[in-house]
């Protein structure tokens, strides 16, 4: 056989490794489009109104105004016994 007709031929191992690549790109390429549609499906839905309440009241309590500096409670218990 020359080397011409040998280059020309296939590789067995080498074929088998690529349908198996091209397997795993295809079911990865599935999976990532079936996550991407629930995350969008999720992130389009509206927040609840205990969260944004809850995120609201969060941020009122980090604004600064409770600072242990000025005398508010830091949200921790104390050893002094008080």
């Amino acid at each position: 056989m020359s080397q011409n007709a040998k280059d020309d031929m296939p590789d067995p191992a080498f074929g088998a490794g690529s349908r198996a690549e091209a397997g795993q790109s295809a079911r990865r390429r599935v999976l990532g489009d079936q996550l991407r549609a629930y995350y969008d499906a999720v992130t389009s839905e509206p927040v609840p109104d205990a969260l944004t309440d809850l995120m609201a009241e969060l941020a009122r309590k980090s604004s600064g105004a409770n600072t242990p500096a000025e005398g508010g409670d830091s949200g921790r218990d104390s050893d002094d016994g008080a």
